[in-house]
């Protein structure tokens, strides 16, 4: 979403939000004394806490706190005790969907000190919420290939994705479509949502065109201007219209309870949802927008503080992951960076430093299955030949920018044992927007489309490949050479149709290569 869309409209700073934000200490508990945490994980009806070490308390008792994200590790409602000794476990109900849940919380050991509770250990989360969730429905996992679709009403009937052989698609959800609604009342830990029918079902209508030709989807969450409230993050409140999107809340105890209905409300319609006859189900979701790329599309007012904003990105991260995975439990959940890989700038966090903040943040409070989509636009965007490295694209971990030739660069970081999942996998990456201009030559754009399908289908961490876009957007991108289409704007096809067509044959990768005088499957790093 680098170019899809230009602010113009920008307002003055409120002045008290950034007072009111900019110290805002960090939340993570540290432990106390040698008490810790090793896990705490969903088992048949009730969740299960493991903690050891041992450390004083006046009372003798271990007391288990379950706390929102926003609230210290000594604050909240206790959950369990047990005696103080080496070791203790807890169990106690999940009560998922009522009032009394605890899906959303982290969990603490907390003693008794002065008449006080004090945190006496690290605080973690649930780690495994699919246990609660379905796995009725197999995920629709049929191949890499994928393009951001022209959802005008002129191609609702997807004609071409069955032509083209294309498996996946991604859809933008600004959370303003299902904010406020007057109608599909969603009952949520006891308390009653509604979101906005209308659109709703035109979702309903849209995905399972999508899902009858095949196509797997992606839905991407994003938070925008015209969001609920509750919605945005109060670190966002100074910039509201002054930017593309804007940071999640899991900053106040409204927005983790919208957010985990939402997401919950989201994730369950579009696992078994039937209309007409077809399927309109969503296998994966995005959470943001090149988040790394704070300013422009995920505005907090603290994204300059790598660490606070983080956390708050995180923080809000978890309350979606837990909530979709708890209803859909096949479903992947990425985080989405941009191009910048070890160059940070002054309103982007290069896409290392912010993934490795990220995961150690997780990881601190309990691994999960995140996984990651990229942006491996070349650079400059208007460059029409991936295959060429460039003093700013580089196969080294030092690499300003990383395009698909230097992809490889982000799953061997993501092959390291500390950036490993949960089960040991290296997490998968989805290049979810990717384009190739033919402002520089119809042949070329032939060429470049090929190379990077040469690269996605030897990369074996690679789970998708999402083309921008169908048919060319005359009206932002054209003028600034980024003519990404396969169709021009009247619908007529480029060369480049058929070359994504027929992407890896053999045929074409010849073709491909005398177009260019290059052999591209020379140039490949496969992994």
């Amino acid at each position: 979403m680098k170019v899809f869309k230009r602010i113009a409209s920008a307002i003055v700073a409120l002045a008290l939000v950034v007072t009111m934000f900019a110290g805002a200490p960090s939340l993570t508990v540290e432990a106390a004394s040698g008490v810790a945490i090793g896990g705490a994980v969903i088992e048949g009806g009730n969740v299960v806490v493991a903690a050891s070490g041992q450390t004083a308390s006046d009372d003798g008792i271990y007391h288990l706190i379950a706390s929102d994200p926003n609230q210290a590790g000594n604050t909240g409602m206790e959950v369990a005790q047990a005696p103080v000794a080496a070791s203790a476990n807890f169990s106690f109900p999940l009560n998922k969907n009522s009032a009394e849940s605890v899906l959303f919380k982290k969990f603490t050991v907390c003693v008794m000190k002065g008449g006080a509770l004090t945190a006496a250990s690290n605080s973690m989360y649930i780690t495994n919420p699919e246990a609660c969730g379905s796995r009725a429905v197999a995920r629709m996992d049929n191949g890499k290939k994928g393009i951001l679709t022209d959802a005008s009403m002129d191609n609702l009937g997807m004609r071409t994705l069955a032509d083209l052989g294309v498996k996946q698609a991604t859809v933008s959800l600004p959370l303003s479509k299902i904010s406020g609604g007057s109608g599909v009342p969603y009952v949520y830990n006891g308390k009653t949502y509604n979101f906005d029918t209308r659109y709703i079902t035109a979702f309903d209508n849209y995905l399972g065109r999508l899902n009858s030709q095949g196509v797997q989807v992606t839905m991407i969450l994003l938070v925008d201007q015209a969001s609920q409230q509750e919605f945005i993050n109060p670190y966002a409140y100074n910039g509201l219209g002054a930017h593309n999107y804007y940071g999640l809340n899991a900053n106040t105890t409204e927005g983790i309870e919208l957010l985990a209905a939402a997401g919950s409300f989201i994730a369950q319609r579009w696992l078994t949802r039937s209309y007409f006859g077809m399927n309109a189900r969503v296998d994966n979701f995005i959470i943001g927008n090149e988040v790394n790329a704070w300013n422009e599309w995920n505005y907090m007012s603290c994204g300059g503080n790598l660490p606070v904003y983080t956390q708050e990105y995180a923080n809000a991260f978890r309350v979606l992951y837990n909530a979709i995975k708890s209803e859909n439990a096949n479903a992947n959940v990425y985080i989405c960076t941009d191009h910048h890989w070890a160059l940070n700038e002054r309103t982007v966090h290069g896409s290392k430093a912010f993934i490795t903040q990220f995961n150690n943040y997780i990881r601190s409070q309990g691994n999960i299955d995140w996984r990651l989509a990229f942006h491996a636009y070349n650079y400059p965007m208007t460059s029409a030949t991936p295959w060429v490295a460039t003093a700013n694209i580089q196969r080294s971990q030092n690499t300003r920018f990383v395009s698909v030739y230097n992809i490889d660069v982000v799953t061997d970081f993501l092959s390291q044992p500390e950036l490993l999942s949960p089960s040991g996998a290296v997490r998968t990456v989805k290049l979810s927007e990717q384009g190739y201009t033919s402002s520089q030559g119809e042949d070329i754009q032939c060429a470049a489309i090929t190379y990077a399908m040469l690269v996605v289908n030897n990369n074996s961490h690679i789970d998708g490949f999402i083309l921008s876009r169908e048919k060319d957007d005359p009206v932002i991108e054209v003028p600034q050479g980024l003519a990404f289409g396969l169709m021009r704007y009247g619908n007529t096809q480029k060369p480049s149709y058929e070359f994504y067509k027929h992407a890896g044959e053999p045929d074409y990768v010849a073709k491909a290569n005398a177009m260019v005088g290059v052999d591209l499957n020379t140039l490949i790093a496969p992994r």
